[in-house]
């Protein structure tokens, strides 16, 4: 079977990258990579334990839900599954406009979540095992432009009450105010858009 030069020159690229001695000639006698399917493929690795389980009751959430911000705004998250249902990725919105994305993914048996923050840094979290399976309790470990942008959402509890109630506790730290806890009461308004 032919292999195209992309595929040699990606195989010497690799190659040098991680030090390893393939010569170009062999490269380039290398069998041609495999199609990739686009259908749902459920043979990915599938995690296991708590984290596993906090993130099959975030797929529960799919849909779209709204809450009253303390300024009496309402706030409607979404959430929605890609990659063949591996992430998560829940938008957050304030008079029509997306302030926040955060996606939820599993790292092993541990659930991380990668927040996009309206205080323009990107906080990282990894949940901690609860005793309550309704409760999801996100611990800060470490965040990007917090140099520039001090101020942020730390940690956060999300309470899964019931399939149309949820509560979600943040704490905000490095504004002016100092540190300052937001709790909203979502409730599902319908599916996804």
């Amino acid at each position: 079977m032919r292999t195209s030069s992309f595929a040699a020159a990606a195989l010497a690229c690799l190659a040098a990258l991680t030090a390893c001695q393939v010569p170009v000639a062999k490269a380039a006698e290398a069998p041609a990579a495999t199609p990739m399917s686009m259908g749902s493929d459920t043979r990915a690795a599938q995690p296991t334990g708590a984290g596993e389980a906090m993130f099959r009751s975030l797929q529960k959430l799919v849909g779209r839900w709204q809450a009253m911000l303390p300024n009496n705004k309402p706030i409607v998250d979404t959430f929605q599954t890609f990659g063949a249902g591996t992430y998560l990725l829940h938008e957050e919105w304030v008079d029509g406009k997306q302030i926040t994305s955060s996606v939820f993914y599993m790292v092993g048996s541990q659930l991380w979540v990668d927040h996009y923050c309206d205080y323009l840094n990107q906080p990282r979290y990894v949940a901690k095992p609860f005793a309550d399976p309704s409760v999801i309790d996100l611990e800060f470990r470490g965040a990007t432009n917090l140099d520039a942008h001090p101020r942020h959402f730390h940690s956060t509890i999300w309470h899964l009450i019931d399939a149309t109630h949820m509560t979600q506790d943040w704490d905000v730290r490095g504004g002016p105010k100092g540190e300052v806890h937001v709790h909203l009461d979502f409730t599902r308004t319908g599916p996804s858009a």
